[in-house]
């Protein structure tokens, strides 16, 4: 008889079904293997950090079975520890990356206008962000 799924596991079993759109995941299913993808990846970490599962989506494509994305889980430090400075899932970047997976920027020189082939210029203050 198998062992009975933790509330964790569930959760993520649950989670990765909804996203997924599939009537049932096991724990022991492989994101990749049941039709999960870089971009519904992005959505399950999104949807486990509303329920309180705090994970990068590099844990998912590292761990990628809900089994073993809870032990992961299980080992990282608590969200939701008593202490004011102690960061919650909403805090956390989706997405991270290390400065070796794209480089130095000097490696891909100045950035262009693709139509105009003029250097974008300008200065951080001259940047405008739009919401």
């Amino acid at each position: 008889m198998p062992d009975a799924i933790g509330p964790t596991e569930a959760t993520l079993c649950r989670i990765l079904a909804e996203v997924l759109d599939v009537e049932l995941v096991r724990p022991e299913d492989g994101f990749f293997e049941v039709g999960g993808d870089s971009v519904l990846a992005v959505q399950v970490v999104a949807r486990a950090r509303e329920a309180g599962l705090a994970f990068s989506v590099r844990d998912l494509f590292d761990h990628q079975t809900a089994e073993t994305l809870a032990a992961v889980i299980a080992g990282l430090p608590d969200a939701t520890a008593d202490s004011a400075d102690a960061p919650t899932p909403a805090d956390s970047p989706l997405l991270t990356f290390d400065d070796d997976e794209f480089g130095e920027f000097g490696e891909f020189g100045e950035f262009e206008d693709a139509e105009a082939g003029q250097q974008a210029g300008g200065t951080d203050d001259e940047w405008e962000t739009v919401t």
